[in-house]
């Protein structure tokens, strides 16, 4: 069966290879896959060019290539083009350039070399994907057409626009006064509903959207039969299908429950007519009508703490500890983490996990930082992979889909239950490669080495105590593990510290030697003078920006 050409994608194919993107375009079956590939070209630079006249569905893209190459063609893609899908098929299995692909949501990132079937199953696939997406955009508009025709809609932008502050009071009044809405409360709160399916991610969102648009209307028409039901304020959509509330009332005090009582009602009645979760951020009380958008802003930012809070609830932003500063204890727990799967003390690591949860947890952190810091958990667990010389590396790029996964997840608990069964998976993984009782000592004496530098009485003797072992016995282990003496690792922590400090900060050398563990800054200034070929001051002098 022929497709029609209107019914196919239209796809483009980006490689600096000739010989490749011959291949790729003769012995692909494009038409019976559901694809037109509306040509090829050698670098991300004539892709551009090609989409910015003849806009395509899919770019199929290598990384390596002169003048653009695949990442930043992706990066411009993701900005400028959101809906056009990507494939890498790329010849690198470095995890960081599959760390990029995922900040460009690429749908798939193929290693080279890839079969014309390896590749068509791929394309299959996303065919899918392209086939909801064109049906949701279809009922989506028919929906969005018929209303637009309605009266509603210019009751529901006059009142989106009073609540998000797009218009000044004035003209908002105006607006409402023209369809028989006249504000006279004395006090104003806003709630903003959402369902628990949507992402904050921009493309993934553009999905929600489309397929969600129905229950979407469905959440704004229960939040509207409950409002009225308390006659209690107003009922908008606004903007990520989220619906608005506008609540107001005379007396404060005596609605400070009702305010609750309204937002659980929703809640609940969405779980139990509906089968469908929501959230609902609810803002604090103004006064004035022009302030009512500073309490719909408290309202969007409570939605953001779900994913740490759990679902399915009322969040006000008031009752929220919120956690922006650099979270030195949730880096410990980070480190002690990895510290355990380094000397094979494989059942801490559960444990580490969970205090990181109770960190989280006692501070509220919006998801992107807590996925910065999850990110960093999986970058160290990759580099113990790769010092392990594993055979079999599936593993080490499963990093990859993981964090992707965890982008999606709704709340932390998914997301941690999701890094302990890839902490098991990198542990079985390991288990093979177990240190052995030597190196597992060699590992904490590093480890200890570095938390206790700056210490100027830290020597041997204080390691093997700390290890209870004999020094001689750690002597002989440690030098052959690691291929120095403990002194001379010692030393070189110490002089790599002093470095870090000459370079970016304004401090004395007096004070540094201190710092880096040295009582006599005369003895620091030989030592580093021995070791670096400089003195202290000479290297500053060059180093520091």
């Amino acid at each position: 069966m022929v497709m029609k050409m209107s019914s196919l994608y239209r796809a483009l194919f980006v490689d600096d290879e000739g010989l490749i993107r011959e291949e790729v375009s003769k012995n692909v079956p494009w038409m019976s896959l559901g694809y037109e590939l509306i040509g090829s070209c050698q670098n991300g630079k004539e892709a551009l060019e090609i989409i910015e006249s003849h806009p395509v569905d899919l770019v199929l893209t290598d990384i390596c290539m002169p003048y653009m190459d695949g990442m930043d063609l992706s990066k411009v893609l993701h900005d400028k083009y959101p809906k056009t899908k990507i494939i890498i098929l790329s010849g690198y299995d470095e995890f960081e350039y599959a760390k990029r692909a995922l900040q460009y949501n690429v749908e798939e990132y193929i290693l080279k070399p890839v079969t014309a079937l390896e590749l068509g199953e791929a394309l299959k696939k996303l065919k899918g994907t392209l086939d909801k997406e064109r049906e949701a955009d279809r009922v989506f508009g028919k929906m969005n057409t018929a209303y637009r025709k309605s009266k509603m809609l210019l009751y529901s932008n006059a009142m989106q626009n009073l609540i998000v502050g797009n218009k000044s009071e004035k003209e908002s009044r105006k607006e409402l006064k023209e369809l028989g809405i006249e504000l006279t409360s004395s006090y104003y709160r806003v709630a903003v509903v959402q369902l628990d399916l949507y992402t904050r991610d921009k493309v993934l969102e553009e999905k929600a959207k489309r397929e969600s648009a129905l229950m979407a209307f469905v959440v704004y028409n229960i939040s509207q039969e409950v409002v009225k039901e308390y006659e209690a304020g107003y009922v908008c959509q606004g903007k990520d299908l989220c619906t608005l509330l506008l609540l107001c009332t005379d007396r404060k005090k005596e609605f400070e429950k009702g305010a609750w009582d309204i937002c659980s009602k929703i809640v609940n009645e969405l779980k139990e007519t509906m089968h469908l979760d929501a959230t609902v951020g609810l803002g604090s009380y103004v006064e004035e009508v022009r302030d009512i958008y500073h309490s719909y802003e408290e309202a969007e930012y409570a939605i953001e703490f779900r994913y740490v809070s759990g679902s399915r609830r009322v969040i006000e932003i008031g009752t929220e500890k919120i956690g922006k500063e650099e979270n030195k204890a949730l880096e410990q727990c980070i480190e002690s983490f990895i510290l355990h799967m380094k000397v094979g003390e494989f059942e801490k690591t559960a444990k580490d996990i969970d205090k990181m949860k109770e960190e989280i947890s006692n501070v509220r952190m919006e998801k992107d930082r807590i996925f910065l810091y999850f990110r960093q958990m999986m970058d160290k667990m990759g580099e113990l992979l790769k010092g392990a010389d594993l055979k079999d590396t599936s593993i080490y790029q499963k990093q990859y889909e993981v964090l992707k996964e965890i982008m999606k997840d709704a709340t932390l608990e998914e997301s941690l239950e999701r890094l302990k069964q890839y902490g098991k998976e990198v542990e079985d993984s390991l288990e093979g490669q177990k240190n052995t009782r030597g190196k597992r000592y060699a590992i904490l004496a590093v480890d200890f080495i570095e938390k206790n530098y700056g210490d100027s009485s830290l020597n041997l003797a204080t390691v093997c105590s700390y290890l209870n072992i004999s020094t001689s016995r750690f002597s002989s282990i440690f030098k052959n593990t690691t291929g120095k003496t403990f002194m001379e690792v010692l030393i070189q922590t110490r002089m790599e510290k002093a470095k870090e400090l000459l370079s970016n900060t304004d401090m004395k050398n007096y004070e540094i030697a201190e710092k880096v563990g040295f009582s006599d800054p005369h003895y620091f200034s030989i030592s580093f003078k021995k070791i670096t070929g400089k003195t202290p001051t000479e290297f500053a002098r060059e180093t520091r920006f």
